[in-house]
């Protein structure tokens, strides 16, 4: 911990010298798709985020003070909407009737600013003042953008992806958030587990350090690779859960204070289908 970001009122032989947080992550979406024409659509997601924190505060020996009071972090659980995410999708690739083939789509739009935001945490910390690090949203208009392709072998599905999320603007707050992208690609097995679909896939995501102002944030900025393992139930032809594990491994961190744990995320999807032939459709993932 930084001299500028001690606590206030106290000594510097009081400090805590460490702070860890240990953060239990519960994501949750859910996903409208609207089939405009055969190759035209869009798409509302809108997820719900819940973070458990567990705080706890260590001294120069790595010894845990008990009672230890911050301004900066406490033990709290904090949950609310994050930015939903309103985009186009186009099919440019279609293979015929009974063929086997790739299906790639194209997919552009934007986040918009559902998600809670905060001021400078780290200038109201140099003024001593409490304050929040965990938010779910960026508070500006971000586009996204992306492509996506699936092929069927018989019984069984591939996947690739890449997607593209470029904050362009500051918030009220001046913040702005890093470019994020994500690329993978995964595999669904020909068996089935009780009417669920089995998906393994492989993901590498790159998030830029965000900035407030002219400065750097702390601690943000990352490269991850993370095996997914996940499950859909489709009860019907349009509706789905789906439940993905992740496990990531950090492979760089601004600061180099990150250790990924496991997580786990629920989704809910319904599509429409207005008028035609209904396309076959790729699985979400």
């Amino acid at each position: 911990m930084e001299p500028e970001q001690f606590e206030p009122g106290l000594p510097p032989e009081r400090q805590a010298r460490r702070h860890v947080l240990d953060l239990d992550l519960l994501n949750v979406y859910l996903v409208a798709r609207l089939g405009l024409t055969r190759r035209v659509g869009v798409e509302l997601e809108v997820p719900y985020r819940e973070v458990r924190v567990d705080a706890t505060f260590l001294d120069e020996e790595g010894e845990r003070l008990a009672g230890f009071e911050s301004i900066h972090h406490r033990t709290e659980t904090i949950s609310g909407l994050a930015d939903l995410q309103l985009v186009g999708r186009f099919r440019f690739q279609v293979p015929a009737a009974g063929e086997e083939g790739w299906i790639l789509d194209a997919l552009g739009g934007v986040t918009l600013p559902t998600g809670g935001t905060e001021p400078d945490p780290f200038e109201l910390g140099e003024e001593g003042h409490e304050h929040q690090h965990i938010f779910f949203g960026t508070g500006t208009v971000d586009p996204v953008a992306g492509l996506e392709g699936y092929r069927r072998w018989g019984q069984t599905q591939g996947t690739g992806w890449v997607r593209l999320r470029v904050p362009v603007d500051e918030n009220s707050h001046g913040f702005r958030a890093g470019t994020r992208v994500s690329a993978g690609f995964g595999v669904q097995p020909p068996f089935r587990l009780a009417a669920v679909d089995l998906l393994a896939q492989l993901e590498a995501y790159h998030e830029e350090a965000s900035r407030w102002g002219d400065q750097a944030a702390r601690n943000s900025g990352r490269t991850d690779l993370i095996l997914n393992f996940g499950a859909t139930w489709a009860p019907s032809p349009h509706w789905s859960l789906y439940a993905i594990l992740k496990l990531p491994e950090n492979l760089d961190a601004e600061g180099g204070q990150l250790d990924l744990s496991p997580s786990i995320s629920v989704g809910l999807t319904h599509s429409f289908h207005f008028g035609g032939e209904e396309d076959e459709e790729g699985h979400d993932h």
